[in-house]
């Protein structure tokens, strides 16, 4: 994209534009991200689309945001946004704590820390980001101790392999049942055909790049299809032999385990 300076600035006339209403908008921060995933609401099963054709999740936010959440500055809004609905229920759930806990790793993050937080909420917006310089303050308050190459350097965007996982190497055979069209078909949520096109776009050599929305919708048809499996179906479940202790040692005069 960026080798093309004319679609360079197209793209970024595009991306930042200011629309109305704008910034008066409450979730103008997230709006670009939203209404751009939205296109993956197209994967869905007719039955699945009419089912949630009345759900307004946008609605259902607002209900959980704090009084006074319209009136904040932008800054504050687009950080509240992100830890409401990104960090605490996703990335630090289903990306951290449950990944680390699965193996016996408790995950410390020191930027979490509530001495830290509660000192950056007390900040104004113009020491965290200097237009597209991001952790302003953090980068001057480690001036000279960590190298500029790295102070300076663009932001490099955490993205999960999706392809790599299962390609050009063969997936594993769960992968092409879950996303076989008979699969999908009794499962219900997705539409089939649809679907088993983004699936052999992925599987095939002459497609080496998906976007990040294909890569979204991909993994998360899979999830889906593997959480019925799971749970609804229950064959996994059935599968699994129950574990009981062959001995249990109670304590003393408390009568304690």
């Amino acid at each position: 994209m960026f080798s093309n300076p004319a679609r360079e600035r197209a793209y970024l006339r595009d991306f930042f534009a200011v629309q109305p209403p704008g910034a008066r908008d409450p979730y103008f921060s997230h709006r670009v991200r939203w209404d751009a995933s939205s296109r993956n609401l197209a994967f869905f099963s007719d039955d699945c689309r009419a089912e949630l054709g009345a759900y307004d999740p946008v609605q259902e936010l607002s209900r959980r945001l704090p009084e006074g959440f319209s009136g904040r500055d932008l800054l504050s809004r687009a950080q509240l946004l992100e830890m409401e609905i990104f960090l605490a229920n996703f990335l630090l759930s289903s990306q951290g704590d449950r990944v680390g806990m699965a193996h016996s790793v408790e995950m410390r993050h020191p930027f979490l820390d509530f001495r830290v937080v509660d000192f950056a909420f007390r900040l104004p917006a113009r020491w965290k980001i200097r237009g597209l310089n991001e952790k302003y303050l953090l980068k001057r308050a480690f001036r000279g101790q960590i190298p500029e190459s790295i102070t300076a350097r663009a932001k490099q965007p955490y993205r999960a392999p999706i392809r790599e996982l299962f390609f050009p190497q063969a997936p594993a055979d769960y992968v092409d049942d879950l996303l076989s069209e008979a699969r999908l078909r009794d499962h219900g949520y997705f539409n089939p055909q649809k679907v088993s096109r983004l699936y052999a776009k992925f599987r095939g050599s002459d497609h080496p790049f998906a976007s990040e929305f294909q890569n979204m919708a991909l993994i998360g048809a899979l999830s889906t299809q593997i959480l019925h499996q799971q749970f609804i179906q229950g064959d996994g479940l059935r599968a699994v032999r129950g574990v009981e202790p062959d001995r249990v040692v109670r304590g003393g005069a408390g009568g304690g385990p």
